[in-house]
């Protein structure tokens, strides 16, 4: 999904949820908590906000919970980033390829970010962050069930494909192979210093791209 396009969609939903739990609005800036997992963001916009850990653990619940309902009403507007869909027709051709999608977001609103833009059907598995509050956790634990289920020799078979820093260092934790997108908040370099395999501009399924993705 485009980060920049939906910037302002992605900050309301947590503002509008935080502030029917808790009647308090938090200041939600998007880019600042690129690549983390949605529990992690609402439980510092909540500590912002001023609430005790006892107070934070009390609400935290009600707030992911009223957010994966609330987001398939939400007035939202979902864009696709340049390249995506003709990739994701290429990878489903792929014999030796299985496609899916690993979020920060809870699986109501993942699964309804997907089908909003039309691309649900292409992915086999989706991992979400409901039961996360760290995305490397969220990563290693979906490699070893890839390896598991897809009887992979190894962990570096599992390309992970992302647009943040924190994307690329929770593949390298997890020893998946990390390819980074420079088409969001994160520069070429600094997804390169992170330390990702490869990198490319956009998703647009060029030659080199679809090397570095062993079509």
């Amino acid at each position: 999904m485009s980060t920049s396009a939906t910037e302002e969609d992605e900050g309301r939903r947590y503002v509008e949820t935080i502030r029917e739990v808790v009647g308090k609005e938090p200041r939600v800036i998007p880019s600042r908590f690129a690549g983390m997992v949605d529990p992690q963001i609402c439980r510092i916009l909540l500590t912002e906000l001023g609430l005790s850990e006892e107070e934070t653990s009390h609400f935290l619940p009600e707030v992911l919970r009223r957010m994966g309902e609330d987001y398939r009403t939400m007035r939202k507007r979902i864009v696709l980033n340049s390249g995506v869909t003709g990739l994701l027709a290429i990878l489903a051709m792929s014999p030796i390829h299985v496609t899916g999608a690993l979020t920060g977001n809870l699986v109501a609103v993942a699964d309804e970010k997907l089908k909003r833009a039309s691309i649900r059907d292409y992915f086999m598995e989706l991992y979400c962050a409901d039961n996360y509050f760290d995305r490397t956790r969220l990563v290693e634990d979906a490699v070893r069930q890839c390896m598991s289920k897809y009887r992979l020799d190894a962990p570096q078979n599992v390309l992970i494909v992302g647009d943040t820093t924190r994307d690329v260092v929770a593949a390298n934790a997890g020893h998946a192979t990390p390819i980074g997108i420079a088409a969001g908040v994160c520069s070429f370099n600094q997804l390169e210093e992170a330390g990702a395999a490869h990198v490319y501009p956009n998703l647009e399924p060029t030659k080199a791209l679809l090397e570095g993705l062993r079509v």
